[in-house]
């Protein structure tokens, strides 16, 4: 009987990778959305386009080999909120 196997070596590496999903850098960094995944013009292979906000709040955007970032969970648990980031109304 033939059966189906799906290996992790023969999915291309930004199929790994939906838009929506939330990564790292593999070095480290901030948390950030993937926006698209897949060929980008005069650039061979697939790539991740991702957005964050840096430290100032500002919207950031890069592209990123998919092989240096990692997935993270959609949330985070309220024990990772650094509190003296955030700031409280008086």
């Amino acid at each position: 009987m033939p059966t189906a196997t799906i290996d992790a070596l023969q999915i291309p590496a930004a199929a790994r990778f939906n838009v929506g999903d939330v990564v790292t850098l593999k070095e480290g960094g901030p948390r950030m959305t993937v926006t698209y995944a897949g060929a980008v013009a005069l650039n061979p292979g697939e790539w991740l386009m991702c957005e964050w906000f840096d430290e100032q709040g500002e919207l950031r955007r890069e592209m990123f080999s998919p092989a240096s970032v990692r997935t993270e969970p959609r949330s985070i648990p309220a024990a990772s909120v650094m509190w003296n980031r955030v700031g409280r109304a008086a």
